[in-house]
């Protein structure tokens, strides 16, 4: 992998995350749900990142 396609899979993964840091009530409301659904939010949240990053690079 170089430098560039680091530093875009850097960027994904950091700018996926924005929107959810910058808005607590979306956080919550994920969170609720997933507690609803039996999974845990931050391990849907990286799988969730994850696939992001493998389709940006198709």
């Amino acid at each position: 992998m170089g430098k560039y396609a680091r530093q875009a899979e850097y960027n994904r993964r950091t700018y996926v995350r924005f929107p959810l840091d910058l808005r607590p009530e979306m956080l919550e409301a994920f969170r609720a749900a997933c507690k609803k659904r039996g999974e845990i939010p931050t391990t849907e949240i990286k799988k969730f990142i994850q696939r992001y990053i493998d389709q940006a690079g198709d």
